[in-house]
């Protein structure tokens, strides 16, 4: 029986759940109890966190040598490195954007992120995007690791169904950045074209005043400002369309989108902006992919046509994996053997 898999942190977001990370094993370390763990522990397969996405490749790097050092001691195999990309946003237009002071600390954190990139020895791609950025910044390296492009895709949520009632379902941060202020300003045109078209609003954010506002005199327009889960589930149940339509920002670009995925695996049609790092999957199988620049634009006619399509739920469930795309880009790292990831 293979040891249980231990997953390493230490901080939490807002989003943390302690009761679905329980599931996982996990264990609050800082640096130097990261460190004495990997001295401690028989490892096999070190998961690390992508190196071009956050600051965390210094204690990545700490942790494979604690580990190796340890295996070579006990004269075991050494463990091999895994990782997980779908980081899109080029480091160069992060530092840019950066003032003078935190551009140093970005490249300071970043000193050893090419150490770790000699060290891994799988890299799974949820996005096409992500694997062109490593390979625009890391192509020209000696080593390269074993590669995988395991599209970030769910499978199908609940069972197919018809096509549904004319509800556009915009779920999220209400922000400027995720385009929620976009949404808001089509709907008039959305509303004068299909006559029984209705908007359902979910998530927290800035734009939550707003929101409620609209809500209170549009008649078909629902808003739920940070429901519970349950309540999310059955929205994306009766939602024809999702609509994120991402902006970029300076230091920030839609790696997937959760309400994306979470739609796909609903039976959603998706309308959205290239700035997701499934753009390209999304456009070659009949959803909307909007070029940023132009969403004020075009924005309207793509919800008309989405949410007037008579593409099924069938239809939208037929194009994903069998397989949860993160569980595929999971067993493919890790294959058979034992983990312990960081």
């Amino acid at each position: 029986m293979s040891p249980r898999p231990v997953i390493l942190y230490r901080r939490t977001r807002y989003d943390f759940d302690p009761v679905l990370a329980e599931a996982t094993n996990p264990q609050r370390k800082s640096f130097w109890g990261a460190v004495a763990f990997a001295l401690s522990t028989d490892i096999d397969v070190i998961e690390v966190n992508e190196p071009l996405s956050g600051d965390s490749s210094l204690p990545s790097v700490a942790f494979v040598a604690a580990a190796r050092l340890r295996a070579a001691a006990r004269r075991r195999e050494r463990p091999s490195v895994a990782t997980y990309a779908i980081e899109n946003l080029h480091p160069a237009v992060t530092v840019r954007h950066l003032p003078v002071k935190a551009r140093w600390r970005y490249r300071l954190r970043h000193l050893v992120t090419p150490l770790l990139w000699r060290w891994i020895d799988r890299i799974a791609y949820g996005t096409s995007a992500a694997e062109a950025l490593y390979t625009s910044v890391f192509g020209a390296a000696a080593r390269q690791p074993v590669r995988a492009l395991i599209p970030a895709l769910p499978t199908p949520a609940r069972a197919a169904e018809g096509v549904r009632d004319p509800v556009i379902l915009f779920l999220g941060d209400l922000s400027e950045r995720k385009g929620f202020p976009d949404v808001m300003s089509a709907w008039p045109d959305v509303r004068a074209a299909v006559p029984d078209a209705r908007l359902v609003i979910v998530g927290r954010g800035a734009g939550a005043d707003d929101a409620l506002t609209l809500a209170e005199t549009d008649e078909r327009v629902t808003v739920l400002i940070d429901p519970p889960r349950a309540d999310i589930a059955h929205v994306l149940g009766e939602a024809k369309v999702l609509a994120l339509p991402s902006r970029r920002r300076p230091l920030w670009r839609e790696q997937v989108g959760l309400p994306i995925v979470e739609g796909l695996a609903n039976g959603c049609l998706i309308v959205t902006t290239g700035e997701t790092g499934i753009a390209e999957w999304l456009s070659a199988h009949g959803h909307w992919v909007l070029s940023e620049p132009s969403v004020g634009e075009d924005l309207s006619a793509a919800l008309v046509a989405a949410v007037t399509s008579i593409r099924s739920v069938v239809e939208v469930h037929a194009a994903l994996p069998s397989v949860d795309g993160r569980r595929a880009a999971q067993e493919w790292m890790h294959g058979a053997r034992a983990t312990t990831s960081e």
